[in-house]
């Protein structure tokens, strides 16, 4: 089997089916010398407590807890009104989660893969995915290899890349996209909390992660004239202090640090006319991926790596009908997710005329029943 991409839902999905079938996991060969803006952290930093029945599934979880991610505190938001609304984890069964120390979990769970005998190897470029009766062949040129599979995955993330290559539709929902900060936290900030608050032109939101330091994101459309001045994290600060549920959480100023701007909308493999055939499985981000305001994407990425591989043991065990099946169950769980995401961003009703607001009301409630 050849899984692409060495992200969150390859590494789980290798892991997972090692112990019975060769995996070879195919990743981007890094720079030599990469931006110190791609080596510090990663944003996509929270897991929900029901994630902790997948990580055990994977016998992971107490490797996890000792990796010193930080349980989550209450969630506090000012969406629907300007009065903010205040949540904990109390009744929830499944426990609070964790604010994560991203490039740990991801190294614990591409080094877990490892143990059990995933094989990864770097390419440097494109590389060609042609079909042939029921193997998948893998062609390299520039490292002059090649690969065949009964099974080839998709877990490239949001770009989607193997997808692409077959040709397979994805729509995006919208041009949201997230510009963020690692901030210092103020002295004495012994916050927890994670502060959620509609704006006028966009959303934000605030945490502090395991490093002590506080993240600062911004949610906005992409074509927002207001995006070029906020690439200055100076500016994007001064820019969320306006707002109450913020401002006392946040240093008065920064210097020195950067922002980085990342896509953030919906995306989804198109799969209602079906995909190639038995074979081919897509996981992650690559069939779906969340909006950030469903704190979803890494749970999503456990998740689908684990009814994936389900999926391709059946197949392996000759049902040839279990990779349509497994695609059936994600497009319910679009389904679902779209519904939740129209509810979300229908409720901030002062801000309704706002082109921001308005388009993405439109936009997922035409996709939820469509």
């Amino acid at each position: 089997m050849i899984v692409f991409g060495s992200g969150p839902a390859g590494s789980a999905l290798g892991r997972k089916l090692a112990e019975r079938h060769r995996v070879l996991l195919l990743e981007r060969e890094l720079p030599t010398n990469p931006p110190r803006s791609s080596e510090g952290w990663r944003i996509g930093e929270s897991l929900p407590g029901a994630a902790a029945v997948l990580l055990r599934r994977q016998g992971l979880f107490d490797r996890f807890l000792a990796d010193g991610h930080v349980e989550r505190g209450a969630s506090v938001s000012v969406w629907e009104s300007p009065v903010p609304v205040w949540f904990d984890a109390l009744r929830d069964p499944n426990g609070p989660g964790w604010h994560l120390d991203r490039v740990r979990f991801d190294a614990m769970l591409r080094n877990a893969a490892r143990d059990v005998g995933v094989v990864f190897s770097a390419v440097s470029g494109r590389v060609q995915v042609l079909r042939e009766g029921a193997q998948w062949y893998v062609r390299d040129d520039r490292a002059g290899r090649q690969y065949r599979a009964r099974v080839v995955v998709d877990a490239t993330g949001r770009s989607a890349a193997l997808c692409r290559s077959l040709g397979l539709p994805r729509h995006a929902q919208d041009r949201l996209v997230c510009v963020h900060a690692l901030l210092p936290a103020k002295e004495h900030d012994q916050d927890r909390c994670t502060r959620t608050s509609a704006d006028v032109d966009g959303w934000w939101y605030s945490v502090r992660v395991p490093s002590g330091e506080r993240v600062l994101a911004y949610h906005l459309d992409a074509g927002d004239p207001a995006l070029r001045g906020l690439r200055s994290a100076q500016a994007l600060l001064l820019h969320a202090r306006r707002l109450p549920l913020l401002a006392p959480v946040l240093p008065e100023s920064v210097s020195h640090i950067s922002t980085q701007v990342r896509p953030a909308g919906s995306a989804v493999l198109n799969i209602a006319d079906g995909v190639p055939g038995p074979g081919f499985y897509a996981v992650g981000d690559s069939v779906l991926a969340f909006d950030p305001l469903s704190s979803q994407g890494l749970f999503h990425a456990l998740a689908s790596a684990e009814r994936a591989a389900t999926a391709i043991a059946r197949e392996f065990e000759g049902d040839l009908s279990a990779g349509q099946h497994y695609f059936l169950e994600m497009r319910h769980v679009q389904a679902r997710y779209y519904k939740h995401l129209a509810a979300t961003y229908a409720r901030p009703v002062r801000y309704c005329d706002r082109p921001f607001w308005a388009q993405r009301r439109d936009q997922v409630d035409w996709m939820g029943t469509g």
